[in-house]
């Protein structure tokens, strides 16, 4: 027989899961700052601002993508909420696996009413419309412009198709069902729509062209031909990025993104440089995530601060005014 949590031990779990997920992202921030502050001496300031503008319009495209499918499930969010769910979520990623990220989700969406199967649904939901969004841009771009880089990583593109034919709503709706199941959760109560899988992708995608801008943004800041430069940047950063999620067992897929850009951008920079993208993406990436992060945390303090003291002043009054209808 199931024993429930009970209040007590959930919000103990859920401090440790939180305070292991910030020690690991500070251990990530720490171990790449000095390879990081190297690189940086090589690329002037206006293309630094350029890239982390572009590497967090790819973190905030991520967030509405996750977004819009809660809202198809029927729990749609305010966006001081779902930043503060999404964002403190995300620092997840840096724990080995992939769960980790869901897990800090499901929890921290249980303050806003948004029952766990929902939270679970939307999360996998997401990861697979952004993965299926990564690989078809690299699938579209890479073939002609960096064959070599394909030879190696083949493997990656392979989980298109599949993810393709994953997403179709009916589908969908069949494998988060198993997922749910499978961790003993209760069945999905909504089905995902075409409209809503259709604007998830849009904003992936969009988030993804950010991303490899970011890359021909360096990459012509470190001299490369802009021209020859643009296919390779646009899908080698999303090809990077994917086969770094794919790699489940690796923390925010340290050193396999590293290592494909090394191989998609040998066709128009030497090695020096585009480690330099590589590790100046990842730094903008991490910066993001606890900056956005800690911006939705105050944003929500914030909020309820703001509430606080309104709802101190108005129930007095309104004590009182039931009380002398009473009487």
């Amino acid at each position: 027989m199931r024993h429930p949590l009970t209040p007590r031990t959930r919000t103990l779990l859920r401090v440790v899961l939180l305070g292991v997920i910030v020690a690991a992202f500070a251990v990530a921030v720490r171990d790449r700052w000095g390879a990081v502050r190297d690189s940086l001496t090589d690329l002037p300031v206006w293309s630094l601002a350029a890239a982390t503008a572009l590497g967090f319009a790819n973190i905030g495209a991520a967030m509405f993508s996750w977004r819009t499918l809660l809202a198809d499930l029927g729990s749609p969010l305010r966006l001081r909420d779902a930043a503060r769910i999404f964002y403190l979520g995300q620092l997840g990623k840096y724990l080995p696996g992939s769960v980790w990220t869901v897990v800090a989700q499901v929890e921290l969406g249980r303050d806003h009413g948004v029952p766990p199967r929902r939270s679970v649904a939307a999360s996998a939901v997401s990861l697979g419309i952004s993965l299926a969004a990564g690989l078809l841009l690299a699938a579209v771009t890479l073939p002609y412009s960096a064959r070599a880089a394909l030879e190696h990583y083949w493997w990656a593109l392979l989980a298109l198709p599949v993810i393709a034919v994953a997403l179709l709503p009916r589908n969908v709706y069949r494998l988060t069902h198993l997922i749910l199941r499978l961790l003993r959760r209760e069945p999905p109560d909504h089905e995902f729509s075409w409209r809503g899988v259709l604007r998830s992708f849009g904003w992936q995608l969009t988030g993804w062209l950010g991303l490899g801008t970011q890359a021909l943004v360096l990459a012509v800041a470190l001299h490369a031909d802009a021209g020859h430069a643009a296919p390779v940047a646009l899908g080698g950063a999303a090809l990077a990025w994917c086969a770094g999620f794919l790699a489940v067992p690796v923390p925010a897929g340290a050193g396999v993104r590293e290592a494909v850009y090394l191989a998609v951008l040998a066709p128009v920079l030497p090695a020096g440089p585009a480690l330099a993208i590589a590790l100046v993406s990842r730094a903008i990436a991490t910066l993001g995530d606890g900056i956005f992060a800690a911006g939705a945390l105050l944003a929500a303090r914030s909020g309820r601060a703001a509430v606080q003291p309104g709802a101190a002043f108005h129930s007095p009054l309104a004590g009182k005014s039931q009380r002398t209808g009473g009487e």
